[in-house]
């Protein structure tokens, strides 16, 4: 824990695009990838929104941090999860896959889909070793749907791009009677050496604890289940 903070202190202080809460997103080169090839994203992404009652939610694959979630409203489509690609789901939604497979620094990129009249609880990364990325696909309503970092508000907007800090406290609001859906992507932090070797070594060793081998395995059963109940669709096969 005391080795965690640490590091945190010093990813913070060291990172090359400074220490604030939101980010100018092009100075990433994914951000211009997925707001120029938003159309097909956003139709790969509303095939998936079609089967919104099967996808995962998120306690069930991350229970330690079921007091995010004030229901089972929140779920997700994983394409990696801490370095860990899912290949299958990829066939799924090709033209986003082959975004998140050029950019070897995002570690982890899920369709992130809250549903109507629900929020996140306000809550912190628990990890400043990655900056957050969100692409706006599905956005009902007109400025209902907020990200809130630091108590500075960002409303999504479909086919924009935010850039944000998700270890600074931040939680997530739909207010209409619409799914809202979201690219998620975790990507790691540019920092010099030899922070960013640390910071790496962090992600590697991350891969050996409960959280994230549990995680995975709750993931392989929700997975299985998933492509059973679609198993005609050739796109998944």
């Amino acid at each position: 824990m005391i080795a965690e903070k640490l590091l945190g202190k010093a990813f913070h202080k060291h990172s090359l695009l400074g220490d604030k809460t939101f980010f100018e997103p092009h100075v990433l080169p994914m951000a211009k990838d997925l707001e120029d090839n938003f159309s097909e994203i956003q139709k790969e992404v509303k095939s998936i929104l079609a089967r919104y009652d099967e996808l995962a939610v998120f306690q069930t694959i991350s229970p330690n941090q079921a007091y995010i979630p004030i229901d089972d409203k929140w779920r997700m489509f994983f394409f990696k999860a801490i370095g860990i690609s899912f290949k299958k789901n990829y066939k799924v939604a090709p033209v986003t896959a082959s975004i998140i497979n050029k950019y070897p620094e995002i570690c982890s990129a899920y369709i992130s889909v809250l549903g109507p009249k629900t929020y996140l609880n306000p809550h912190r990364g628990p990890w400043s070793g990655i900056l957050r990325m969100h692409l706006g696909v599905v956005v009902p309503g007109h400025n209902e749907c907020t990200l809130i970092v630091e108590k500075e508000p960002y409303h999504w907007k479909e086919g924009e791009v935010v850039l944000f800090d998700d270890s600074y406290e931040h939680m997530a609001i739909n207010n209409t009677d619409e799914p809202r859906a979201i690219v998620f992507l975790d990507i790691m932090r540019p920092l010099p050496q030899p922070w960013k070797f640390l910071n790496w070594l962090c992600l590697k060793l991350a891969l050996l604890t409960p959280y994230v081998i549990n995680g995975y395995f709750k993931h392989r059963k929700w997975q299985k289940r998933f492509f059973e109940t679609n198993a005609s669709d050739p796109h998944t096969s």
